[in-house]
Protein backbone atom coordinates (compact mmCIF):
# COMPACT_ATOMS: atom_id res chain seq x y z
CA UNK A 1 0.00 0.00 0.00
CA UNK A 2 1.37 3.65 -0.98
CA UNK A 3 -0.13 6.67 0.89
CA UNK A 4 1.37 9.68 -0.15
CA UNK A 5 0.66 14.05 0.56
CA UNK A 6 1.94 17.05 -0.85
CA UNK A 7 1.67 20.39 0.45
CA UNK A 8 3.20 23.29 0.72
CA UNK A 9 4.09 23.24 4.27
CA UNK A 10 6.90 21.36 5.29
CA UNK A 11 5.81 20.29 8.71
CA UNK A 12 2.47 18.69 6.71
CA UNK A 13 4.60 16.47 4.11
CA UNK A 14 4.16 12.94 4.55
CA UNK A 15 4.95 9.80 2.81
CA UNK A 16 4.00 6.03 4.18
CA UNK A 17 4.54 2.88 3.03
CA UNK A 18 4.17 -0.76 3.66
CA UNK A 19 4.92 -3.87 2.82
CA UNK A 20 8.32 -2.86 1.55
CA UNK A 21 10.31 -6.60 1.08
CA UNK A 22 13.94 -7.02 1.77
CA UNK A 23 17.09 -5.01 1.51
CA UNK A 24 18.71 -7.33 -1.09
CA UNK A 25 21.56 -4.79 -2.34
CA UNK A 26 24.30 -1.97 -0.42
CA UNK A 27 25.99 -0.09 -2.20
CA UNK A 28 29.47 1.88 -1.02
CA UNK A 29 31.07 5.03 -2.81
CA UNK A 30 30.54 8.75 -1.04
CA UNK A 31 27.12 7.64 -0.18
CA UNK A 32 25.11 4.37 0.83
CA UNK A 33 22.42 2.89 -1.85
CA UNK A 34 19.88 1.04 -0.45
CA UNK A 35 18.00 -0.77 -2.89
CA UNK A 36 15.22 -3.20 -1.83
CA UNK A 37 12.93 -5.94 -4.00
CA UNK A 38 9.81 -4.23 -4.40
CA UNK A 39 12.24 -1.93 -6.72
CA UNK A 40 12.41 1.26 -4.05
CA UNK A 41 15.66 2.73 -2.98
CA UNK A 42 16.93 4.75 -0.59
CA UNK A 43 20.53 6.64 -0.68
CA UNK A 44 21.82 8.38 2.45
CA UNK A 45 24.54 10.84 2.24
CA UNK A 46 24.81 12.12 5.51
CA UNK A 47 25.22 11.12 8.74
CA UNK A 48 22.20 8.84 10.14
CA UNK A 49 20.93 6.96 13.44
CA UNK A 50 20.15 2.49 13.60
CA UNK A 51 18.86 2.07 16.67
CA UNK A 52 18.56 -2.13 17.88
CA UNK A 53 16.59 -2.94 20.72
CA UNK A 54 19.25 -4.95 22.36
CA UNK A 55 22.10 -2.51 21.19
CA UNK A 56 21.01 0.67 21.76
CA UNK A 57 21.31 3.26 18.97
CA UNK A 58 24.71 3.98 16.80
CA UNK A 59 25.46 6.80 14.36
CA UNK A 60 26.63 6.04 10.66
CA UNK A 61 28.62 8.09 8.82
CA UNK A 62 28.84 7.42 5.12
CA UNK A 63 32.34 9.03 5.02
CA UNK A 64 33.25 7.09 7.47
CA UNK A 65 34.17 3.56 5.99
CA UNK A 66 34.46 2.03 10.03
CA UNK A 67 31.44 3.19 10.83
CA UNK A 68 29.29 0.90 8.61
CA UNK A 69 29.55 -2.12 10.00
CA UNK A 70 25.23 -1.42 11.59
CA UNK A 71 24.39 -0.94 7.76
CA UNK A 72 26.24 -3.92 6.41
CA UNK A 73 24.34 -6.39 9.16
CA UNK A 74 20.80 -4.72 7.62
CA UNK A 75 21.34 -6.89 4.02
CA UNK A 76 18.83 -9.55 3.66
CA UNK A 77 16.33 -8.19 6.76
CA UNK A 78 13.00 -7.82 6.03
CA UNK A 79 11.20 -3.98 5.91
CA UNK A 80 7.82 -3.79 7.56
CA UNK A 81 7.38 -0.30 6.79
CA UNK A 82 9.17 3.12 5.53
CA UNK A 83 7.90 6.78 6.10
CA UNK A 84 8.59 10.46 5.81
CA UNK A 85 7.34 12.93 8.30
CA UNK A 86 8.45 16.54 7.54
CA UNK A 87 11.99 15.95 7.22
CA UNK A 88 12.64 12.71 8.60
CA UNK A 89 12.99 9.62 6.76
CA UNK A 90 12.27 6.01 8.76
CA UNK A 91 13.20 2.64 7.64
CA UNK A 92 11.31 0.04 10.56
CA UNK A 93 12.80 -3.57 9.79
CA UNK A 94 10.72 -6.58 10.96
CA UNK A 95 13.24 -7.26 13.85
CA UNK A 96 12.84 -4.00 15.63
CA UNK A 97 16.07 -2.25 14.06
CA UNK A 98 15.00 1.09 13.32
CA UNK A 99 16.93 3.84 10.33
CA UNK A 100 16.36 7.44 10.91
CA UNK A 101 18.07 9.47 8.61
CA UNK A 102 17.17 13.71 9.07
CA UNK A 103 18.25 16.89 7.08
CA UNK A 104 22.10 18.36 7.33
CA UNK A 105 22.42 21.73 7.20
CA UNK A 106 25.37 21.60 4.66
CA UNK A 107 24.11 18.70 2.04
CA UNK A 108 21.27 17.07 0.89
CA UNK A 109 20.80 14.19 3.32
CA UNK A 110 19.04 11.33 1.65
CA UNK A 111 16.82 10.58 -1.29
CA UNK A 112 14.07 8.08 -1.43
CA UNK A 113 12.47 6.10 -4.55
CA UNK A 114 9.63 4.22 -5.12
CA UNK A 115 9.13 1.69 -7.17
CA UNK A 116 6.00 4.05 -8.15
CA UNK A 117 5.94 6.70 -6.28
CA UNK A 118 7.70 10.22 -6.72
CA UNK A 119 11.09 10.45 -5.18
CA UNK A 120 11.71 12.75 -2.35
CA UNK A 121 14.30 15.01 -1.20
CA UNK A 122 15.50 16.57 1.78
CA UNK A 123 17.78 19.61 1.63
CA UNK A 124 19.20 22.21 3.51
CA UNK A 125 17.34 25.80 3.41
CA UNK A 126 20.09 27.91 0.93
CA UNK A 127 22.00 30.08 3.06
CA UNK A 128 21.42 27.77 6.08
CA UNK A 129 24.92 28.26 8.47
CA UNK A 130 23.54 26.94 11.21
CA UNK A 131 23.89 23.01 11.62
CA UNK A 132 21.25 21.33 13.54
CA UNK A 133 19.04 24.40 13.23
CA UNK A 134 15.64 23.11 12.60
CA UNK A 135 13.97 26.26 11.62
CA UNK A 136 17.47 26.58 9.22
CA UNK A 137 15.84 23.92 7.33
CA UNK A 138 13.08 22.56 4.72
CA UNK A 139 11.78 19.99 2.39
CA UNK A 140 12.54 21.02 -0.88
CA UNK A 141 8.27 20.68 -2.37
CA UNK A 142 8.08 21.27 -6.15
CA UNK A 143 7.67 24.33 -7.32
CA UNK A 144 4.86 24.82 -10.63
CA UNK A 145 5.96 22.19 -13.46
CA UNK A 146 7.66 24.26 -16.64
CA UNK A 147 6.09 21.84 -19.54
CA UNK A 148 8.45 20.61 -21.96
CA UNK A 149 7.52 21.10 -25.80
CA UNK A 150 8.60 17.21 -27.02
CA UNK A 151 4.81 15.52 -26.75
CA UNK A 152 4.60 12.87 -29.69
CA UNK A 153 8.26 12.97 -30.09
CA UNK A 154 9.94 9.78 -30.85
CA UNK A 155 13.63 9.04 -29.14
CA UNK A 156 15.57 8.73 -32.41
CA UNK A 157 19.17 8.67 -31.47
CA UNK A 158 20.95 7.53 -27.93
CA UNK A 159 24.65 8.29 -27.12
CA UNK A 160 26.81 6.84 -24.03
CA UNK A 161 30.25 7.85 -23.20
CA UNK A 162 31.71 10.31 -20.56
CA UNK A 163 27.56 11.18 -20.33
CA UNK A 164 24.06 10.15 -21.41
CA UNK A 165 22.57 11.94 -24.38
CA UNK A 166 18.81 11.50 -25.48
CA UNK A 167 17.75 13.02 -28.73
CA UNK A 168 14.45 13.57 -29.67
CA UNK A 169 13.18 13.62 -33.23
CA UNK A 170 12.15 17.73 -32.91
CA UNK A 171 15.67 18.08 -32.55
CA UNK A 172 15.52 18.29 -28.78
CA UNK A 173 17.83 16.59 -26.29
CA UNK A 174 18.58 15.56 -22.80
CA UNK A 175 21.88 14.75 -21.20
CA UNK A 176 22.71 12.96 -18.10
CA UNK A 177 26.08 13.68 -16.49
CA UNK A 178 25.53 11.75 -13.21
CA UNK A 179 22.61 9.16 -11.98
CA UNK A 180 19.35 9.01 -13.10
CA UNK A 181 16.82 6.74 -13.33
CA UNK A 182 14.63 4.65 -15.23
CA UNK A 183 11.10 3.11 -14.44
CA UNK A 184 9.73 0.72 -16.89
CA UNK A 185 6.41 0.27 -18.19
CA UNK A 186 6.12 -3.19 -16.23
CA UNK A 187 7.07 -0.48 -12.81
CA UNK A 188 10.60 -1.98 -11.81
CA UNK A 189 12.85 1.12 -11.20
CA UNK A 190 16.75 1.37 -11.83
CA UNK A 191 19.04 3.62 -11.28
CA UNK A 192 21.33 4.45 -14.09
CA UNK A 193 25.35 6.01 -13.94
CA UNK A 194 26.70 7.06 -16.87
CA UNK A 195 30.17 5.76 -16.02
CA UNK A 196 28.74 2.28 -15.91
CA UNK A 197 27.61 1.11 -19.34
CA UNK A 198 26.11 -2.31 -17.76
CA UNK A 199 23.53 -0.28 -15.75
CA UNK A 200 22.86 1.30 -19.18
CA UNK A 201 21.09 -1.77 -20.80
CA UNK A 202 17.65 -0.95 -20.16
CA UNK A 203 17.68 2.66 -21.39
CA UNK A 204 18.21 1.61 -24.87
CA UNK A 205 14.67 0.01 -25.04
CA UNK A 206 13.19 3.51 -25.40
CA UNK A 207 14.95 3.86 -28.97
CA UNK A 208 11.82 4.90 -31.00
CA UNK A 209 9.78 5.21 -28.06
CA UNK A 210 7.11 8.14 -28.40
CA UNK A 211 6.70 10.99 -25.64
CA UNK A 212 3.56 11.41 -24.01
CA UNK A 213 4.48 14.60 -21.71
CA UNK A 214 7.85 15.80 -20.37
CA UNK A 215 8.39 18.88 -17.47
CA UNK A 216 10.40 20.43 -15.27
CA UNK A 217 9.15 20.85 -11.46
CA UNK A 218 12.42 22.34 -9.35
CA UNK A 219 14.92 20.31 -9.62
CA UNK A 220 13.52 16.88 -11.26
CA UNK A 221 12.97 16.19 -15.08
CA UNK A 222 10.37 14.14 -15.76
CA UNK A 223 9.63 12.47 -18.96
CA UNK A 224 7.12 10.07 -19.47
CA UNK A 225 6.27 7.51 -22.56
CA UNK A 226 3.18 6.38 -24.34
CA UNK A 227 4.31 3.06 -23.24
CA UNK A 228 4.15 3.60 -19.83
CA UNK A 229 7.80 4.03 -19.23
CA UNK A 230 9.47 6.96 -16.94
CA UNK A 231 12.60 8.96 -17.32
CA UNK A 232 13.71 10.91 -14.36
CA UNK A 233 16.90 13.22 -13.16
CA UNK A 234 17.36 14.92 -10.27
CA UNK A 235 20.43 17.73 -9.01
CA UNK A 236 23.39 16.13 -7.16
CA UNK A 237 26.06 18.12 -5.13
CA UNK A 238 28.80 16.55 -7.02
CA UNK A 239 27.95 19.05 -10.31
CA UNK A 240 25.71 19.48 -12.85
CA UNK A 241 23.50 16.38 -13.24
CA UNK A 242 21.29 16.99 -16.20
CA UNK A 243 21.14 19.52 -19.49
CA UNK A 244 17.58 19.72 -21.35
CA UNK A 245 17.57 21.55 -24.58
CA UNK A 246 15.07 22.69 -27.08
CA UNK A 247 15.68 24.08 -30.68
CA UNK A 248 13.53 26.89 -32.78
CA UNK A 249 13.10 30.44 -32.47
CA UNK A 250 12.80 30.59 -29.23
CA UNK A 251 15.68 28.13 -27.68
CA UNK A 252 15.13 26.71 -24.48
CA UNK A 253 18.07 25.45 -22.40
CA UNK A 254 17.79 23.76 -18.80
CA UNK A 255 20.22 23.15 -16.42
CA UNK A 256 20.17 21.35 -12.76
CA UNK A 257 22.99 23.24 -11.08
CA UNK A 258 24.71 21.52 -7.82
CA UNK A 259 23.06 23.65 -5.34
CA UNK A 260 19.73 22.14 -6.13
CA UNK A 261 18.97 25.74 -8.28
CA UNK A 262 17.67 24.98 -11.78
CA UNK A 263 19.06 27.68 -14.44
CA UNK A 264 16.41 28.27 -17.30
CA UNK A 265 17.84 30.10 -20.58
CA UNK A 266 15.37 31.41 -23.57
CA UNK A 267 16.88 32.21 -26.91
CA UNK A 268 16.80 34.94 -27.99
CA UNK A 269 16.21 37.34 -25.43
CA UNK A 270 18.95 34.95 -23.86
CA UNK A 271 17.28 35.76 -20.15
CA UNK A 272 17.71 34.50 -17.67
CA UNK A 273 16.13 33.45 -14.33
CA UNK A 274 16.02 30.92 -11.59
CA UNK A 275 13.82 29.09 -10.15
Amino acid sequence: MIMTRDTTEPSEFATTVEGAGTLDFIGVDFRLDLRFTDGASVQLESAFTITDRSRGSVVVDPERKDSLLPILQLFGRELDRRSVEGDTLTLFFADGVTLVAGPDAGFESWHFSGPKGRPVRVDPLEGSTSPGAEEALRVRVPGRPFALDIAGDTVDLMSIGPDVTIRFSSGASLRFETDFALTGADGEHAFLDPGDEPSLLGLLALHTEVVSDGAVTGGRIAIRFASGALLEGWPNRRGPSWHYSEPGRARVDIDALPDGEVRHRHSPSSAEIRR
